[in-house]
């Protein structure tokens, strides 16, 4: 189904549920009251009034019994064409994502000429977890990353600030537990990347540091935090500690 224009879908929704627009000197058909106005030209609602969508003539129009309807597949033809130009995943939360929104999505990307991405897959998908992980802390766009490991509970007692519960509290003691694991220039990067979505070349210019510096050390940061979480490039099984069986005594071999 043909998606109709944004004016026609917006002056039905204006008309809704049983507003009448009336044609101007000018040509268009025109609603105007205390709470919103809007207009459309009148080529626009002919095609709308031979679709039954309106009811009308050459001086006035309103949406039929038809208009809720049609309204809902205009809805549904957007976002099924947004749908096909994202990629979406659900986290563990059910949180549903847009990866292409993701500040590592540019990275995890394959190179010209199929080159390897400068990210590999747990990387990313270190640096999405702590992505989460800030949004649960509700930390704010305020907040510096390049913190004491211990600022970010003693905040949550500050006069003045709500209690930002025991996800946000619980969520804040683990960003505490990783800002101690790494080194303070990764976890500063990489909290400032994937928490507050700071671009790098940001980054480089607050700390003083060289051009591309600020890229090496968020891959420097997210493996180190992709091991902190017990992430690797390959799967790895538990290693095996000798064989126990279940019986007193094993044969060799089952016939």
């Amino acid at each position: 189904m043909a998606r109709a224009d944004v004016r026609s879908i917006r002056f039905v929704k204006a008309l809704m549920p049983a507003d009448t627009a009336h044609r101007d000197e000018h040509g268009q058909y025109v609603l105007e009251t205390a709470t919103k106005t809007a207009r459309l030209p009148a080529a626009s609602v002919t095609r709308l009034i031979s679709m039954g969508v309106l009811h009308g003539n050459a001086r006035h129009c309103r949406p039929t019994p038809e208009a809720p309807n049609w309204l809902a597949r205009q809805r549904s033809s957007a976002t099924a064409y947004a749908d096909q130009h994202r990629r979406l995943s659900a986290d563990a939360d059910s949180i549903v994502r847009n990866l292409d929104e993701s500040p590592l999505a540019r990275l995890a990307a394959p190179g010209t000429g199929g080159s390897h991405a400068f990210l590999a897959p747990h990387q990313v998908e270190a640096g999405e977890r702590l992505r989460q992980l800030v949004e649960r802390a509700q930390l704010g766009a305020r907040t510096t990353m390049s913190y004491d490991a211990s600022r970010s509970i003693r905040a949550r007692s500050a006069p003045g600030m709500a209690d930002p519960g025991d996800i946000a509290i619980d969520a804040r003691r683990r960003l505490d537990d990783i800002a101690r694991a790494l080194p303070p220039d990764c976890a500063g990067v990489v909290l400032d990347v994937c928490g507050l979505l700071k671009g790098l070349q940001v980054i480089e210019t607050e700390r003083g540091w060289p051009r591309r510096s600020a890229k090496l050390v968020l891959r420097i940061g997210l493996d180190q935090l992709a091991a902190f979480w017990g992430l690797s490039a390959e799967a790895r099984g538990v290693v095996a500690r000798g064989n126990h069986a279940w019986f007193e005594q094993r044969p060799h071999r089952f016939e």
